[in-house]
């Protein structure tokens, strides 16, 4: 244990002061429109606020004067929209993951990635993406969105194309932190945090299109998706998840409250080689995957004591995941399972660049006959967790995470899961 703690304690120490130099720069974003990064963004990076979220809905369109669209052609009477600053940001991620009875791992690669995004041209934009992944099926994935918009009402209307190989079919425009979207959640353990994310609703592969409207109090959207990237052997006409959201965000002086509900059904019958990201060869089979899966989610911010705080729940009432036949696919998120979960996460900050937080998971296991892939698990349990954030400056954070897992069969022990990691965005 102390040989463990001394390794710790260096890791920290080295993290700490090589980020302290790595980054001088803003995130692209913060670059097109001028601002902070806390101007769209809660203590914790990934975290949307109230303006993170008009500036999601607008396609990413909105900009400082400084750096509004300009011809690519000097003289050129037709501006096609290319921005005068390119939007490039890479973001590195360290994290130090240790379990009970497994040797400690250093990430480096999985969560790390390049982004370009920005406006596009008056009323489009978008973001592309190349991520590091620690699976064994890929090293660098590939995501991208593209969004046209347009000032509707009080708010933006618009349509989403959208490609991800992690954050799920909720990826091309979910603005609230409730971990819908994989990108948008509190805590780095998401798997034994929240709901949405240990279920498998709201992560993997998916290729959708999606409508929406938002404003300062309503989202909506609606569309399909299919749950893969390689689209080589999917019939796209009859192998469609459909799905929808709501959701009401009520202002009340320096409070937000936000409750809204989701939902997605369909059937996909494709390679098993195709589901799992791979190129087809002649030893694909054909499978046929049913999803289906609805819940309901909250999200609360304001200050207590001058102190300010965010709490989300994620209730998932139902997710089912029917394969035929059943063990070709490696894809943890695509195994037949039957499962629901409720989580409730909490932070507050005593002072600004600190973040204290505590969650609490609730996971149940309908299907006696799940295999225990990836994070998905084929029994009951609950999950106890409390971490730390600080925010070395307002694009750089270190942070630490530990969870308790009590799995609800007396045949089984308890264990737990160490979390520490360091994020710096330029």
């Amino acid at each position: 244990m102390k040989r463990f703690m001394r390794k710790l304690l260096l890791l920290s120490g080295i993290l700490f002061f090589i980020l302290l130099e790595s980054a001088s720069a803003l995130p692209g974003f913060s670059r097109q429109t001028g601002k902070s990064c806390m101007a769209c963004h809660t203590q914790n990076i990934e975290k949307l606020s109230n303006y993170g979220r008009h500036f999601a809905l607008s396609g990413y369109t909105i900009y400082d004067t400084e750096n509004e669209t300009q011809e690519p052609i000097e003289g050129s009477e037709v501006a096609l929209g290319i921005p005068a600053v390119l939007n490039a940001s890479a973001v590195l991620k360290a994290r130090y993951i240790k379990s009970t009875d497994v040797r400690g791992e250093l990430q480096v690669l999985e969560g790390s990635g390049l982004y370009f995004g920005g406006r596009f041209a008056e009323n489009a934009g978008g973001i592309l993406s190349l991520n590091g992944d620690a699976s064994a099926n890929h090293d660098v994935v590939f995501g991208g969105k593209a969004v046209l918009s347009y000032p509707t009402l009080d708010g933006y209307s618009g349509i989403s194309l959208y490609s991800t190989q992690v954050n799920g079919l909720f990826w091309g425009m979910e603005n609230y932190n409730t971990g819908l979207n994989a990108a948008l959640r509190q805590f780095e353990n998401s798997y034994a945090t929240n709901a949405a994310q240990a279920t498998g609703v709201a992560n993997s592969a998916a290729t959708g299109l999606q409508l929406y409207y938002g404003d300062e109090r309503f989202f909506a959207t609606a569309g399909a998706s299919i749950p893969a990237q390689n689209s080589e052997g999917i019939d796209a006409g009859s192998s469609i998840m459909e799905f929808g959201r709501i959701a009401y965000n009520q202002p009340l002086e320096d409070w937000n409250f936000m409750l809204g509900g989701y939902g997605f059904s369909g059937n996909v019958k494709a390679s098993n080689l195709s589901l799992d990201g791979k190129l087809i060869t002649s030893n694909a089979t054909i499978v046929n995957v049913y999803k289906e899966s609805y819940g309901l989610d909250f999200e609360m911010t304001g200050n207590i004591f001058n102190m300010t705080t965010m709490t989300t729940l994620n209730i998932v009432m139902k997710n089912i995941v029917d394969v035929v036949p059943t063990g070709f696919l490696t894809n943890p998120d695509l195994q037949t399972s039957d499962n629901k979960a409720k989580s409730l996460e909490f932070q507050i900050n005593p002072i600004v660049p600190l973040g204290v937080k505590i969650a609490y998971l609730d996971y149940t296991n309908n299907d006696n006959k799940t295999l225990a892939r990836g994070f998905i698990k084929d029994y009951d349990y609950r999950v106890y967790s409390a971490g730390l954030n600080y925010l070395l400056r307002q694009n750089i954070s270190v942070g630490i995470e530990y969870s308790l897992n009590k799995p609800k069969p007396k045949v089984m022990e308890g264990y737990y899961d160490l979390y520490l990691s360091a994020i710096v965005a330029f």
